[in-house]
């Protein structure tokens, strides 16, 4: 340190050390005085606050997600080998295109159900306009009529699920009309997208057994996409359904949205809360698992907390710790005061802070923390030394 630093410091410390606050009560502490000169050969310099309005809430760590109804589990209908895998992992399918085929005895008796079951439909049809034309005619008794009648509608009923059965198995209606009508048995089910999108994951291979139930792939509709954002808690009370959202992607304009949920559950580890929003522009440009950064136009100060003072982003180097408290110094005439703050989140290399006492028009020190830091310590322990060898000693005033 040169000498004009020296005496810069020395100045600091005089007898003005008598107006400082008490250790730990530094938003009652007199301005340590300072003058321009002396400011600028401590490399101290000073800014007026920025008021923490919309679009500040940058650099918020976020995981882009596919909506969970644009998401499909395409599993085994039926236990059997994968004959074939017509789709990869990042491919773009259509509704109804040939994902896989699988080999399966049990669809052959799931095939041979459904033909009996329609024969017995069939005859139980027969056997129903027979008897409703000689009950017509006189011949027979209704009690007889309305067994024949019974039976029929049983009849339909098993070939109804019957038919169901082999839907589910993925069957489509024409291949089983086909089956019904020509009577042959495939042994192979084809499994189709049940949506248009891209294949996310791929968990099997061809000639591969499954069960039934089994996963084969997982088809997901990019657009559009969810971004999950780690919102610090204090912050996360000031928002609200509909706040906008941004993503940056290199080299292109951010993709957009907004907030569609804010979480209720903390993050033991992280102290944060997960808020959900909807990216409706751009999201073409995003992967799913991709990690992010995200922004959130967030009205601080202006929510349930407003009472407790507006919102500012500071640098991060503004901000000095001690007294177990987080401060900022604020200039009042030729000197600098250390205010107590409160911070309520991360904006990128900002910090959101907020405090009754601040207002727009405050300066706060940017630069220069640790030399200020440093006198006001000095400031506060001379003081409260002196005010402690000024005050009487215990048992003298008897003597």
């Amino acid at each position: 340190m040169n000498n004009f630093l020296r005496s810069s410091l020395a100045t600091l410390l005089c007898p003005l050390y008598l107006l400082a606050a008490p250790a730990g009560a530094a938003d009652q502490a007199a301005p340590l005085p300072l003058s321009a000169q002396q400011a600028k050969a401590l490399g101290i310099e000073s800014e007026t606050l920025a008021r923490a309005g919309a679009g500040i809430a940058a650099g918020l760590p976020a995981e882009v997600r596919v909506p969970n109804e644009q998401l499909r589990i395409v599993a085994a209908p039926l236990p059997g080998m994968l004959t074939g895998i017509e789709v990869a992992a990042g491919q773009s399918v259509k509704k109804g295109q040939a994902l896989a085929r699988i080999a399966s005895p049990s669809l052959l008796g799931a095939e041979r159900d459904f033909l009996q079951a329609a024969q017995a439909a069939q005859l139980a049809a027969q056997a129903a306009r027979r008897d409703e034309q000689l009950f017509a005619e006189g011949i027979i008794a209704e009690a007889r009529v309305q067994a024949t009648r019974t039976s029929h509608e049983q009849a339909q009923v098993a070939l109804a699920a019957r038919r169901e059965e082999l839907r589910l198995a993925g069957v489509s209606d024409a291949a089983l009309l086909s089956l019904q009508q020509q009577r042959r048995l495939p042994s192979e089910v084809l499994i189709t997208a049940p949506i248009a999108g891209v294949v996310l994951e791929q968990s099997v291979q061809p000639g591969e057994r499954v069960e039934a139930a089994a996963a084969l792939f997982r088809i997901g509709r990019l657009s559009p996409l969810w971004v999950e954002i780690q919102v610090p808690a204090a912050l996360a009370a000031e928002l609200r359904e509909g706040l906008a959202v941004s993503v940056p992607v290199s080299g292109v304009a951010a993709a957009s949205g907004s907030v569609i949920n804010v979480g209720r559950q903390i993050g033991s580890g992280s102290q944060t809360v997960t808020v959900r929003a909807r990216l409706d522009r751009g999201s073409e440009r995003l992967s799913p698992g991709q990690m992010v950064e995200a922004s959130i136009d967030i009205p601080v100060g202006g929510g349930v907390n407003a009472k407790e003072g507006t919102g500012f982003r500071v640098p991060q180097g503004a901000l000095a710790r001690f007294d177990a408290g987080v401060h900022v110094f604020v200039a009042e005439g030729e000197g600098f005061r250390p205010q107590p703050v409160q911070v309520i989140g991360q904006a990128g290399d900002y910090v959101l802070v907020r405090s009754p006492a601040l207002d727009a028009k405050t300066r706060i020190a940017v630069k220069g923390l640790s030399s200020l830091k440093s006198a006001w310590t000095a400031q506060r322990d001379k003081a409260a030394a002196e005010a402690s060898a000024r005050a009487p000693v215990a048992g003298s005033a008897g003597k």
